[in-house]
């Protein structure tokens, strides 16, 4: 019970890494604002969780594909919750597409869920922090993408690569205000996201042996990592934490092949 004290916010928290990450803050006596976008039944699962065990747990519904409605919900966490100590994005979006088959469509869900919503739901929270003065924490979920391209995942790397530049200069700027800034890139962990991959065994195994840990994470061992950051108090800012089993210390899986070829 490390941060009975504490009120976080969890970006995309009713399944996956999210939900794993706003679990164990409640175990540690954090109070929790769940965002959801569509699933409102596991987000309530989530929350009714976390009240069993005698936490406290909010509900809040937003589609941060739309910006204002970001901006909104940093507002109303704050509000509902009577001040927040801890942001974490979480919630984006992934799919695999060749380059040259990218549309504006996909460019445009992309970069507002990924970076333009992340950014200004950032920036709403900070605000408050500095107003308020909270020495708070911002932690935003990356990917290994960001740091190096996967294939079909240029445009989605470069929304999180994105968001490594940005939170560096936000840790920059909000230092002053004993705000810390840090981001994790993540590699393959088995989430609904990445549900083509470990429900196809051979593909699967494929993955497996271009990483060196020879699976995928849990993310409840992602949310292991952030949560002991977190209640650690710790002097790091600006800095980007890698959990990937080893996967970026390796080549990878797959080779690249001409447009058109199967």
């Amino acid at each position: 019970m490390r941060l009975t004290t504490q009120k976080a916010l969890i970006t995309g928290a009713s399944q996956g890494i999210g939900k794993a990450i706003a679990l164990q803050l409640a175990e540690e006596g954090c109070e929790v604002v769940i965002h959801f976008y569509e699933n409102r039944e596991d987000a309530q699962t989530v929350a009714e969780t976390i009240r069993q065990k005698g936490g406290t747990a909010h509900l809040l519904q937003a589609d941060l594909q739309e910006t204002g409605q970001a901006i909104q919900l940093g507002e109303h966490a704050w509000e509902i919750a009577g001040g927040l100590d801890i942001l974490v994005n979480n919630a984006g979006v992934s799919y695999k597409k060749h380059f040259l088959d990218v549309t504006e469509s996909d460019f445009e869900q992309f970069n507002n869920v990924n970076f333009r919503s992340t950014t200004f739901l950032t920036q709403s929270i900070a605000r408050n922090m500095v107003k308020h003065t909270v020495a708070g924490s911002i932690w935003t979920i990356t990917s290994v993408n960001g740091i190096r391209p996967g294939l079909g995942l240029t445009l989605y790397g470069a929304t999180k690569g994105a968001l490594e530049t940005l939170m560096k200069g936000v840790a920059m700027e909000l230092g002053p205000h004993n705000i810390r800034v840090n981001t994790l890139a993540i590699g393959a962990v088995q989430t609904d996201i990445n549900r083509g991959v470990w429900e196809n065994p051979a593909f699967l195994q494929e993955v497996a042996d271009g990483i060196p840990a020879g699976r995928l994470g849990q993310p409840e061992e992602i949310a292991n990592v952030l949560v002991d950051l977190i209640a650690s108090g710790s002097y790091m800012t600006g800095s980007t934490i890698t959990i990937d089993g080893g996967l970026l210390l390796m080549r990878g899986y797959g080779k690249p092949k001409p447009y058109g070829d199967s």
